[in-house]
């Protein structure tokens, strides 16, 4: 397996609708892929996150090869940048799983937030650095993976 150099962008899926999911992801590519920093995003996974939105449950072989996946991405880049916002309705479980397994391959991970937003203790120890505007966090994640 190759090392990407590049940035991860890691946030919750479940219970978001699709423009949730993305939007805040399209900017930080398009500022990433304009540093030429590559960028892996897991919303390419489309039909996975589609099958989830409703909770509607999942194939277990078919949620096993996007875990792997996405794990593997987290194993390939330098940095994740991370969206750690209070969302209603949202499950970051997983991401909080991702930021787990990334700090334990010793990744930089920039985390984002909004300013009243109060970070589990284990985020907080795990983050790099911590940004209450996104624009912040993807100029730290360019320094970064730079």
């Amino acid at each position: 397996m190759r090392l990407c150099k590049g940035v991860y962008l890691a946030g919750p899926m479940a219970g978001l609708t699709p423009n949730i999911m993305k939007a805040w992801r399209e900017l930080a590519t398009e500022d990433l892929e304009a540093a030429q920093i590559p960028v892996l995003d897991p919303t390419r996974r489309v039909s996975y996150h589609e099958q989830t939105l409703n909770d509607k449950g999942l194939n277990h072989n078919a949620a096993n090869r996007i875990f792997k996946q996405d794990l593997r991405d987290i194993a390939r880049c330098e940095v994740l940048l991370v969206d750690m916002r209070e969302h209603e309705n949202a499950k970051s479980q997983g991401t909080a799983a991702e930021c787990m397994f990334a700090h334990m391959k010793n990744k930089i991970i920039i985390v984002w937030k909004n300013p009243n937003d109060r970070l589990n203790p284990f985020i907080t120890a795990m983050a790099t650095e911590v940004y209450n505007k996104l624009t912040d966090a993807i100029d730290a994640a360019i320094d970064y993976a730079s």
